[in-house]
């Protein structure tokens, strides 16, 4: 019998696995990470290499007592809920019989919604305790069609909406999560709204920037700097304004920051950023058996040269590679020293890194070219206006600078 070889201790136990069940997707969402080639592509995953693929996982010596499967960065949807049906039980009987009875596995999906019907609905009910949904969705029509079309160009709120508008009929929670463009933040008060509106139903709103900051010098994102706090202070005020009879709009960024903040200094023996990128902590399967780990969700289309290999962050194959090979290749011991070169150079210079949520490694190497710069537009704005929005929320004499004081 092999022996596994000693687990690094940098190495975090597999908590998520993201899995692309299949890359292609209905829509044609224009802030998409995913190139055009791999959402156009209809390959998916076989039945039998999810099998074989979660017997190598579960059978290792990297997971613990629970795993959160999520199936993302495509459109899951589109598999039907049949191959989802036969997933779950496969999954579940796998965990039973190499990690026991009391091993939980839990499965999320994240749709766009817009193939949500009485069939799925059917599914989620089914399954509702051990499968959890978001809907993506970015807010009132003309907001969420600038961004999230179709094919051929078509807006899909209508879509998307009938989807959430079944889901509230048969009485399924779901997570929304919405991407905020550089209009939205003009628009605070509709966006707010609009997701108030859903919020008996929802377990959580969660929402995303979008990435599109210049780079050509301090006053080109001046702007979208101030446009943001003052979106952030329009949500926190509504918020705060909520009557004491209603129920509140869970916005998890919030609950998410205030509850670091509050957090023991001695519970965390590491920053966020350094959690969140933790190798193994979140574990990637591409549609064709290839691993990434350090972000839920990366895919070799991001930075695919950055390791001279034209697989981005990819680590090994679950087709070819034995977990252990995976994990103890060279390519993952390089793509973290890289990383904690990141995190430490941030350590030092940076009086907001206790509260960074971390992810801006791959963004300070495209805008840089290497992993020991600090401070980019995305965390200048994603991370430091965040935060000073939030503090002064609590805190209104500590006078940012957005505030003009």
């Amino acid at each position: 019998m092999k022996v596994p070889p000693p687990t690094p201790s940098w190495l975090a136990p597999i908590e998520l696995v993201v899995v692309q069940g299949t890359s292609f997707c209905n829509l044609n969402c224009k802030y998409c990470y995913l190139s055009e080639e791999t959402r156009r592509n209809r390959s998916r995953i076989p039945l039998e290499k999810i099998s074989e693929y979660f017997m190598k996982i579960l059978s290792s010596q990297y997971v613990q007592n629970r795993l959160i499967v999520n199936w993302h960065s495509g459109e899951p949807l589109v598999l039907g809920a049949d191959y989802y049906e036969t997933v779950i039980s496969r999954i579940a009987e796998i965990a039973r019989d190499t990690c026991g009875p009391d091993f939980q596995v839990l499965h999320d999906f994240q749709t766009n919604g817009t193939l949500i019907n009485k069939r799925w609905c059917e599914f989620f009910k089914q399954h509702r305790d051990t499968v959890t949904l978001g809907v993506s969705c970015d807010g009132p029509q003309t907001l969420h069609n600038a961004y999230r079309r179709d094919w051929r160009e078509g807006g899909t709120f209508e879509r998307t909406l009938s989807g959430i508008r079944l889901l509230i009929e048969h009485d399924i929670r779901f997570g929304l999560i919405a991407v905020i463009s550089p209009r939205a933040l003009n628009h605070s008060d509709e966006v707010y709204d609009f997701f108030n509106s859903y919020r008996e139903h929802v377990s959580e709103f969660r929402f995303n920037l979008l990435d599109d900051f210049p780079d050509d010098g301090e006053l080109s994102y001046a702007h979208s700097e101030q446009d943001y706090y003052d979106f952030l202070k329009t949500l926190l005020n509504r918020l705060e304004a909520t009557p004491a009879a209603e129920q509140i709009l869970n916005i998890k960024n919030f609950s998410y920051f205030y509850e670091q903040l509050t957090a023991p200094s001695e519970s965390a023996s590491i920053s966020p950023a350094e959690f969140m990128s933790q190798p193994l902590r979140a574990f990637n399967i591409e549609r064709n058996g290839d691993i990434s780990t350090f972000y839920a969700g990366v895919t070799q289309d991001e930075c695919p040269n950055i390791y001279g290999d034209g697989k981005g962050l990819v680590i090994g194959n679950l087709n070819v590679d034995s977990l252990d090979d995976i994990v103890m290749s060279a390519k993952l011991q390089k793509i973290h020293g890289d990383f904690e070169l990141s995190h430490s150079t941030c350590a030092k210079s940076c009086p907001y890194y206790s509260v960074c949520p971390g992810g801006y490694n791959l963004i300070k190497y495209k805008r840089f070219g290497r992993f020991d710069a600090t401070e980019t537009p995305e965390c200048r704005i994603q991370v430091k206006t965040f935060t000073n929005a939030l503090i002064d929320h609590i805190n209104p004499e500590s006078a940012s600078v957005q505030n003009g004081e």
